[in-house]
């Protein structure tokens, strides 16, 4: 019976595993679907929520809530980062009007996750504190997680973008 319920639980994890991978896998079969789904991601999921906590951090714009809310949003889609970057959908191999990611991304993978990491334990710091009401603990990590997560990815990896 215990070998059964073991059984069960891998097979289970497995095709847990499985459906949370078809999500970025058919886009990493094209280059070109997979950068789509990364700028997209990037866009929508980070730099929407990203302004919804700087307009509440910088002007006082909406609640504590929103801001939990938001930085929940960029927590989940740090962690979907990586995996939106296989090898071979950077620049030289793709041009320059298509992406801005650089080949230094896959030549130091450990401080390009390390980034990813940073942002998404920063925006749950953010999140926590949100939820707590500590306004100055969401104000300092907010910057944390621009300074280690998002400045420190855009600064190493990502080019400037192509002339038109």
């Amino acid at each position: 019976m215990k070998r059964i319920l073991i059984g069960a639980i891998s097979g289970l994890s497995l095709a847990l595993i499985g459906v949370l991978a078809l999500d970025v896998a058919p886009a990493a079969a094209d280059g070109h679907g997979v950068i789509k789904k990364r700028i997209e991601l990037m866009r929508k999921d980070v730099l929407g929520n990203f302004k919804v906590i700087i307009g509440f951090v910088k002007e006082g714009k909406g609640s504590m809530a929103d801001v939990g809310k938001a930085a929940e949003a960029i927590q989940v889609a740090a962690g979907k980062i990586p995996a939106l970057f296989p090898k071979g959908t950077g620049r030289p191999d793709v041009d320059d009007k298509t992406t801005r990611s650089l080949a230094k991304i896959w030549e130091d993978w450990g401080k390009f996750e390390k980034a990813t990491k940073a942002m998404a334990a920063h925006a749950g710091h953010v999140a926590m504190y949100a939820d707590q009401g500590n306004a100055d603990e969401v104000k300092k990590h907010f910057g944390l997680m621009g300074k280690e997560g998002c400045g420190a990815c855009h600064k190493s990896f990502r080019g400037p973008e192509a002339k038109k």
